[in-house]
C-alpha cells in the first residue's frame, strides 16, 4: 500500500469522525457539549411547546417557531424525567421527523413512545445558538385534550371574537392562538394572551405575537378559516388544543345579499349515526338545478333559531344518498345546534326550516322492525310503531331497488304505507314510481320526524318480492 493511499484513508476517517461528531447521533454528544462549542451562553430564545396527538398518548408533537434564517434545527431529550431539566449534560439529540404546521410558519417534531421526559429545541440563526426552555412531556400523566369548544361571536363581520374556558384545568399560564386560512393552509396570525379571549385583529390584550408584519391582513367574507388555541402550562406542556373552523358572514347577511330573490322552503332533517352519537347527518332534498348549496349552524342550541344572524356557514362533507335523490351533510361534534341548508335556483332562494340537532339528548334510534303484509304481492303494505321517543309527527318512506336506485319517496302521518298506493300523499316523486317485479329485492327506509325536523327513528329493511 502506497503512502498516498494510507494518507487518503486517514483523511477519510478523520472527516467521517468529524461529521459524526457534528451529527450528535452517530457519535453521542450531550447538549452541554454542543453548547460549549457553539455558544458563549448568550442564547436567543426559541418559542416551543409540546402536546400529544389527539387520542394518542404515544405520539407527541413538539411545536416550535423557526425564525426566518433558522438552520440546523435540533430536538434534544433528557435521559430521564428524574433529572435537573436545566443541566444540559442530561440531554441527547434525537433524530425525529419534522413537518410544517400552518403553512410552515410553525414546525413540529413528531416523537413516538409513551415514555415521559424533558425535551428542548435548538437552532442556529446568524451564527448564534437559539435554545428553548425545557419542555415537560406529560403525555401519560396529563394528556392533551383536543376539542372544538370555543365561542365565536362577531362584533363586526370580519372581526370575530374567540372565547374559551380552561375546562377545569388550573395550571394554564398563557394561551397561544393561530388564525389560518383553510384552503391555502396559509398562516394569518399567531398571538399569545394571558386572557381566555382574543379578537381578530385587536392587539389590546396580546402579550406577544409572531406576526410579520405585526398587523395581519384582513379576513375575507365567505372564506373558511381555522382557529387553533393551545393552553400552555409554565413547563411548556399544552393542556388543551382547540381547533374550530369558521366562515365570516352569517345567514342573515347572506339573505340580505339575495333579498331580490323570492324565498321558498327546502326539505331538510337531521339524524345521528347508528353507532356514534357524535356523528350527525343533515339530509336534504336538492331540486334539479340547485346551485350554491350551503350548510349553516348556530353556535349552540340555546339561541333563537328564528334569528338568522345566529347561523354561521360551515364546510361540512356532503354526499349523495338514495341514488342521489337526497344528499346529506356529515358533521362530527358532540355539541347540539340548530342547522339550516340553503341553495339557489335562478331567482329563487331555497331555505330549509331550522333543524334541531339532538344527537346527545335524543339520539336517533335505528331499527329493522317493520311488518310487511304481502298479500297483494306487488303492492306490499308496511306497518311500523314508534320507538322509545314518541314525538314523531310525520314519516318519510323511501323505496329503492337492490342497486340503490330511488323508486319513491312519500310522507304520511299514519304509521303505514302501501307501495303503489301513493294517491293524495305528499311526495318527492317527479314521476310515477315503477311497479315492483317478482323475485327482485328492494329496500325500504323510514324516517320518523318530529316538529323540529329531527329524526327520532330510522327503520331500514330489505325484502324480496316472492
Amino acid at each position: 500500500m502506497t503512502f498516498k493511499t494510507i494518507f487518503a484513508i486517514i483523511c477519510s476517517l478523520v472527516l467521517l469522525g468529524s461529521c459524526a461528531e457534528d451529527n450528535d447521533i452517530t457519535v453521542p454528544r450531550n447538549l452541554q457539549d454542543y453548547i460549549d462549542i457553539t455558544s458563549n451562553n448568550d442564547f436567543g430564545e426559541v418559542i416551543a411547546c409540546a402536546a400529544n396527538a389527539a387520542g394518542n398518548t404515544s405520539l407527541t408533537y413538539v411545536f416550535y417557531y423557526p425564525e426566518i434564517g433558522a438552520s440546523d434545527i435540533r430536538y434534544y431529550e433528557a435521559d430521564s424525567l428524574n433529572v435537573d431539566p436545566n443541566n444540559f449534560t442530561n440531554y441527547r439529540r434525537k433524530n425525529v421527523p419534522i413537518e410544517d404546521v400552518f403553512g410552515g410558519k410553525l414546525q413540529r417534531f413528531s416523537r413516538t413512545g409513551a415514555t415521559e421526559s424533558w425535551g428542548l429545541v435548538t437552532y442556529i440563526k446568524e451564527g448564534k445558538l437559539h435554545k428553548s426552555n425545557p419542555i415537560r412531556l406529560k403525555n401519560q400523566i396529563k394528556p392533551t385534550g383536543w376539542t372544538d369548544q370555543v365561542s365565536i361571536t362577531y362584533p363586526t363581520t370580519l372581526t370575530p371574537k374567540f372565547t374559551w374556558s380552561d375546562f377545569g384545568i388550573t395550571d394554564n399560564v398563557i394561551y397561544f392562538q393561530v388564525v389560518s386560512q383553510v384552503e391555502e393552509d396559509e398562516f394569518l396570525s399567531g398571538t399569545y394572551t394571558e386572557e381566555k379571549t382574543f379578537q381578530y385583529f385587536d392587539p389590546s390584550n396580546v402579550v406577544l405575537n409572531i406576526n410579520i408584519p405585526e398587523t395581519p391582513e384582513d379576513l375575507v367574507a365567505d372564506t373558511e378559516y381555522q382557529f387553533t388555541m393551545m393552553a400552555v402550562s409554565e413547563d411548556n406542556w399544552v393542556n388543551t388544543v382547540i381547533v374550530e373552523s369558521f366562515i365570516p358572514k352569517n345567514l342573515q347577511e347572506y339573505l340580505n345579499e339575495n333579498s331580490q330573490k323570492s324565498i321558498e322552503t327546502a326539505l331538510a332533517f337531521g339524524a345521528s349515526d347508528a353507532t356514534n352519537n357524535n356523528l350527525s347527518y343533515v339530509y336534504y332534498y336538492p331540486l334539479i338545478g340547485a346551485t350554491n348549496l350551503r350548510y349553516y349552524e348556530t353556535e349552540n342550541a340555546s339561541v333563537d333559531e328564528t334569528n338568522f344572524s345566529n347561523y354561521r356557514r360551515r364546510n361540512a362533507a356532503d354526499e349523495a344518498q338514495f341514488g342521489g335523490k337526497l344528499r346529506r351533510y356529515s358533521r362530527e361534534s358532540a355539541t347540539e345546534r340548530w342547522a339550516i341548508i340553503t341553495y339557489i335556483i335562478d331567482d329563487v332562494f331555497y331555505k330549509s326550516k331550522p333543524v334541531r340537532i339532538k344527537n346527545q339528548t335524543k339520539p336517533t334510534e335505528w331499527s329493522t322492525d317493520v311488518a310487511i303484509d304481502d298479500t297483494d304481492l306487488l303492492k306490499p303494505i308496511f306497518t311500523w310503531t314508534d320507538g322509545t321517543i314518541q314525538e314523531n309527527t310525520e314519516y318519510l318512506q323511501i323505496f329503492e331497488d337492490a342497486s340503490s336506485n330511488f323508486l319513491s319517496g312519500t310522507f304520511t302521518t299514519a304509521k303505514t304505507i302501501q307501495y303503489g298506493n301513493f294517491d293524495n300523499l305528499e311526495s318527492i316523486n317527479l314521476e310515477t314510481p315503477p311497479e315492483l317485479v317478482e323475485e327482485e329485492e328492494y329496500k325500504f327506509t323510514l324516517f320518523g320526524l318530529s316538529n323540529d325536523n329531527w329524526v327520532n327513528l330510522i327503520i331500514q329493511k330489505s325484502y324480496l318480492v316472492e
